[in-house]
């Protein structure tokens, strides 16, 4: 392949026929438990310099019982040179080793295989269904989505233990719920070969299995034809589960960035739930998150926690928008029409001095003097006829100014 063409292969020709099935990408090569056959590791070897000549070789018997197809390691950030004894315990156990240049980034690497391995991956599975066939990821793939349909409908998810324990789960444990909606970066790579969301979903959801395992959690696929739904299960951590399941989703989008690069990747995250039982709340939550997160609503964050929608959830709640509307034509209208015909800047000041309540502290922020912060907000008193320094009249303009970014993301303000 052309991305390899700067690389260099050190172990001589032994193993270069090993099938490549799968990328693997580590930082530090600290977590080797979830190695499996066929797969190419890639890996800038951060500490490995500091690893002793028995641990190299231990890790290369590792490598090699698990039949890894290949090692690939980039030079030039934590490793200057591949150590002489890695590469003789490599070329021992007939294990190809390769040096990726430090010019040579990994999305580009990633990009080229994963398009080669997708494509590889649709051909085969199109065998496959022709021949009555699924591999054992796609059975996996299978039951959980199962198991997802039968905690949903079942009055006491308890009854369902021995299938739950399968997949590690526990009936009683709290409960998260994350939304994940994947799309095609304009002018990428992906968009020019004509990739659709649902195709992306059905190649996605192996890799985000596979990631997962390596994240050591317990987790459940779920059937949606719109996006990944997962359920997650954050009991195992001692201390604030809401963040690490927040932290958690990040590194998942992190790592499918490097798989996929050219997506667009956007998640909603619930609020945590006691029980199983709390699965569907918990999806109903995530979605609305979702949706928050698509429409940039909370600080323009590609993940987006139900917690923290504030407003947004009595919003978007109300489905009729002529609602929406009349609120927003009753509220803050009126100094976007002043903002717009005199070049003014009355919704700026008002959402600065919402944030904090404080004229000091909005007129620092738009570095204008606080007599200038007090003339603006009287002309907001006498434009709207809601004075922003009284609590309840200050609760409606913000969700007034709620309701226009709501409007405004949907596109449904003239």
């Amino acid at each position: 392949m052309e991305v390899f063409n700067k690389c260099r292969l050190l172990t001589g020709n032994v193993g270069l026929d090993n099938e490549i099935l799968w990328v693997n990408i580590l930082e530090i090569l600290d977590d080797l438990s979830h190695i499996e056959p066929g797969e190419l590791l890639i890996t800038t070897a951060h500490d490995f310099n500091t690893q002793s000549r028995s641990v190299q070789q231990g890790m290369i018997e590792l490598f090699a019982s698990r039949k890894l197809a290949a090692v690939a390691i980039q030079t030039g950030h934590y490793v200057e040179n591949i150590p002489k004894s890695f590469i003789y315990f490599a070329e021992e156990h007939f294990i190809p080793l390769i040096e990726i240049p430090s010019d040579v980034s990994f999305k580009s690497i990633t990009r080229a295989l994963m398009n080669r391995l997708i494509h590889d991956t649709n051909y085969s599975a199109e065998e496959s269904v022709e021949s009555g066939m699924a591999n054992r990821l796609d059975l996996q793939i299978k039951a959980m989505k199962n198991l997802w349909v039968e905690i949903i409908e079942s009055e006491n998810p308890s009854d369902l233990h021995l299938e739950l324990n399968r997949f590690n789960l526990e009936a009683k444990e709290l409960v998260a719920a994350a939304v994940l909606y994947i799309t095609v970066d304009q002018e990428s790579e992906l968009e020019a070969i004509g990739e659709s969301s649902n195709k992306l979903l059905i190649q996605a959801e192996p890799v985000i299995i596979r990631i997962l395992r390596q994240f050591h959690t317990t987790f459940l696929l779920g059937p949606s034809d719109r996006y990944v739904t997962l359920l997650l299960q954050p009991g195992h951590f001692h201390s604030k589960p809401q963040s690490l399941t927040i932290d958690l989703i990040q590194k998942l989008l992190g790592e499918l960035k490097l798989y996929f690069p050219g997506l667009t990747l956007r998640a909603g995250i619930s609020c945590l739930h006691n029980d199983l039982s709390g699965l569907k709340p918990a999806l109903g939550e995530a979605e609305k998150a979702l949706q928050a997160a698509k429409l940039q609503l909370v600080n323009h964050g590609e993940i987006v926690s139900y917690r923290n929608l504030g407003l947004y959830r009595l919003i978007m709640d109300i489905k009729n928008i002529e609602t929406l509307k009349c609120y927003y034509e009753e509220t803050v209208a009126p100094l976007l029409e002043y903002d717009q015909s005199c070049e003014g800047a009355l919704i700026k000041t008002l959402q600065q001095y919402l944030e904090s309540c404080s004229i000091k502290n909005a007129s620092e922020n738009l570095y204008v003097h606080r007599h200038t912060m007090k003339y603006r907000l009287e002309q907001v008193k006498k434009l709207t006829g809601l004075n922003p320094l009284l609590p309840e009249d200050a609760l409606q303009l913000n969700i007034g100014l709620c309701i226009y970014r709501y409007l405004q993301a949907l596109k449904m303000l003239a």
